[in-house]
């Protein structure tokens, strides 16, 4: 008894440790801050859900017999579900396209641990979740906790919330998902992680995710996501769509770039605008127009990136006058899902191979990677015969940083930030990688040019943006990056990013392309120089403007002033909350007179 009660205190002990560590390196490095004392509410709230949360799990070890312990889900069982129809247990099922649940194991009446599957052929990569919810109660708060993530931190503990779909909500006409749960935070539990799961490591643990749902209807069937689903047949869908805004002015064609290892086929689109006449001309003009080259969903879990594509599609589709000179000035090669495997299968981050197809881009297998392989051959003719593309720009979504930004390629800024010796005379380069990230910062409110690097880092000379621009020789090569959780600037500042924000993220991108052929088709060289030094406020002093290093593993090192409001029950958010509904309410993609202002 005495062994058992001191075990149990060295665990508490270690948890309270673990917990008090995290805050205080947060203090060492801005210490000026908290003696400011500019900690929000939001922070201390969190600084004291995340305590609670940690010590109701010490106390499963301190009374192990009020813990039930009852599996109701598993599918390593074939008879799943296993949980028998008796009312006293929910019902869960992510035996869908994209649906990530491996287990689901009844702790307390109405508390659940969850236990996720790891990309498939891998023995990692636990944070895309989608499952279904049935057989709950009105009025009843249930607590879930997903308890094998991997990430030492996430935008749980800094205002985001999980993705819901109410069927019945549905039904009464309002079919849509929607931020939800109360009492969210994210934390480092007890569970060890094995050395070969963390990469060789000893001494890793998991984290646990816990969030709190209270049901509104009865015989409800519920879905919770890490992120707006955004499915393979979604895809399909949707490109079927855009095949009825096609009008004789529009030239839309869709190949099948390649099959991949389970046999889905890999989209290519191909999107520019028609050649106004038969005439040698105007068919000379149609073949020498500038390339665009955009790509998206390399990382399946990173769902925003497709929602994103999607934006880009519509408004290249569309029948605005801004869409038309785009198709005029550009031919769009469009990959719009590097990875169907991953996203039907509902992996994180890899391919059917278990591995992270964003890292095999300098020697893709044919047979492995074919959907990498086939892109960079297509990349690779095009320089061959004379056409790179003029922007290479990879979709991505990123789960530790607010709002939208982009990893560019600088010879010059890399030297900078890695302290290499070398004088900036010996090194000469053009600042026009600058231009389109600083034309987003202007016009969409999303974009944060500060979030932004152009730093080349050795662990991704592997990955598309750093192949593309030093083997194909694109000098704007891009990937962009958007917000899992919502944005800390402009007006969109303290809201959690939704469907519409990212689609019309897609949209400004196509803008900032028409204002940057305003730019490159300017006959005086000199002068575009001049107008793009002047962009982006490098006109004598390009040292000075040296961008963030941003590592991977970047986070906000303390817990931000943004009070979200809807998990957090504080009366005071309640002001807060009903003019974040306010605004929420008014999202809109920009009209075409919105646009075409923007542009001018």
């Amino acid at each position: 008894c005495e062994r058992t009660t001191l075990l149990i205190f060295c665990i508490l002990f270690n948890l309270h440790n673990i917990f008090i560590t995290i805050r205080c390196e947060n203090v060492k490095r801005h210490e000026k801050i908290f003696e400011a004392n500019l900690f929000s509410k939001f922070a201390k709230f969190c600084v004291h859900l995340c305590r609670s949360k940690i010590f109701q799990d010490i106390e499963r070890l301190i009374h192990p017999n009020d813990i039930l312990d009852k599996v109701v889900y598993d599918l390593d069982i074939p008879s799943c579900p296993v949980v028998e129809d008796s009312g006293e247990s929910l019902k869960f099922n992510s035996q869908f396209e994209s649906g990530n649940l491996r287990k689901a194991v009844q702790v307390r009446k109405y508390e659940y641990d969850l236990v996720l599957n790891a990309d498939i052929n891998s023995n990692h990569y636990h944070q895309w979740f989608y499952f279904e919810v049935s057989g709950m109660r009105v009025g009843t708060t249930y607590r879930f906790n997903i308890i094998n993530c991997e990430k030492s931190n996430s935008q749980f503990n800094y205002g985001m919330q999980v993705l819901m779909y109410s069927v019945q909500e549905a039904i009464s006409g309002r079919p849509c998902w929607v931020r939800a749960g109360t009492d969210i935070c994210y934390y480092k539990n007890h569970f060890a992680r094995s050395s070969i799961a963390a990469g060789g490591q000893k001494g890793k643990s998991y984290y646990t995710l816990t969030f709190s749902i209270t049901f509104s209807h009865k015989d409800d069937v519920c879905y919770f996501a890490y992120h707006y689903p955004y499915t393979y047949s979604s895809l399909k869908m949707h490109l079927s769509k855009l095949e009825d805004l096609k009008t004789p002015r529009i030239y839309l064609r869709q190949d099948v770039l390649c099959e991949t290892l389970s046999g889905n086929s890999c989209p290519l689109l191909t999107i520019t605008a028609m050649p106004e006449s038969n005439s040698n001309d105007h068919i000379c003009q149609f073949r020498n127009r500038p390339l665009i080259f955009l790509s998206a969903r390399v990382h399946p879990g990173e769902t925003n990136a497709s929602w994103v594509m999607k934006g880009t599609l519509e408004f290249l589709m569309g029948s605005s006058p801004l869409a038309a000179s785009l198709r005029e000035a550009y031919i769009f090669k469009i990959v719009p899902m590097l990875n169907p495997d991953g996203v039907v299968n509902g992996n994180h981050r890899c391919s059917l191979s278990g591995e992270d197809l964003n890292r095999q881009w300098l020697n893709p297998n044919p047979e492995l990677h074919p959907t990498i392989y086939h892109t960079k051959s297509l990349l690779q003719y095009l320089a061959y015969i004379q056409r790179a593309p003029l922007v290479f720009c990879d979709y991505h979504g990123h789960s530790r940083k607010k709002n939208v930004f982009m990893y560019g390629c600088s010879v010059k800024e890399t030297v900078w930030q890695t302290n290499i010796s070398a004088s900036s005379s010996d090194l000469q380069e053009d600042l026009g990688y600058r231009t389109l990230p600083k034309i987003l910062s202007q016009i969409a409110p999303a974009f944060s040019m500060g979030s932004s690097s152009f730093v080349v880092e050795r662990s991704k000379e592997s990955t598309a943006r750093v192949v593309v621009w030093r083997e194909i020789g694109v000098q704007r090569s891009y990937t962009m990056e958007s917000t899992l959780c919502g944005c800390d600037q402009g007006k969109y500042k303290g809201l959690q990013i939704g469907t519409r924000e990212l689609e019309e993220m897609g949209a400004q991108f196509c803008v900032a392309l028409l204002r940057l052929k305003r730019l490159t088709g300017l006959r005086n060289h000199q002068n575009l120089l001049d107008l793009e030094c002047d962009i982006i406020g490098t006109q004598s002093k390009a040292a000075s403007s040296t961008t963030t290093y941003v590592m991977e593993e970047d986070e906000p090192s303390f817990l931000e002033a943004i009070d979200y409001s809807a998990e957090s029950n504080d009366e005071d958010g309640e002001p807060e909350n009903e003019l974040c509904c306010e605004v929420q309410e008014n999202f809109d993609l920009l009209s075409d007179s919105e646009t075409t202002t923007g542009t001018s």
